[in-house]
């Protein structure tokens, strides 16, 4: 009866630790790989960092475009901007006018 009840004991003493450490090891696991553990904070870190690159060149062109607006309001009329986007628009050339084709399977200077 000694032996049973020395192993009894020696349970009751030993399911708090273990429930502990069972414990502290769902929270370390999910603080690691849950929703919002460390990796998927460095997966976020990642796409904002992408994010804010498309974002700079979406603010690049739109600078670009309000700059083209801006020249073509009649306050402000650039004539060689406007002849540039009539021939585009209506695809025709001057009869002075040197034409270069250029494909994209090769890379200007």
């Amino acid at each position: 009866m000694s032996s049973s009840s020395s192993i009894f004991r020696r349970f009751r003493q030993a399911v708090a630790p273990v429930i502990a450490f069972t414990i502290m090891v769902y929270f370390i696991f999910h603080s690691i790989e849950g929703n919002r553990g460390v990796l998927a904070y460095w997966s976020m870190q990642d796409r904002v960092s992408e994010i804010s690159h498309v974002l700079d060149d979406v603010v690049l062109l739109r600078k670009d475009r309000e700059r083209q607006v801006r020249a073509l309001r009649s306050n402000s009329l650039d004539p060689d901007l406007l002849d540039e986007r009539a021939r585009i628009m209506l695809n025709t050339a001057h009869r002075d006018d040197l034409i270069i084709f250029h494909h994209n399977g090769y890379d200007l200077p």
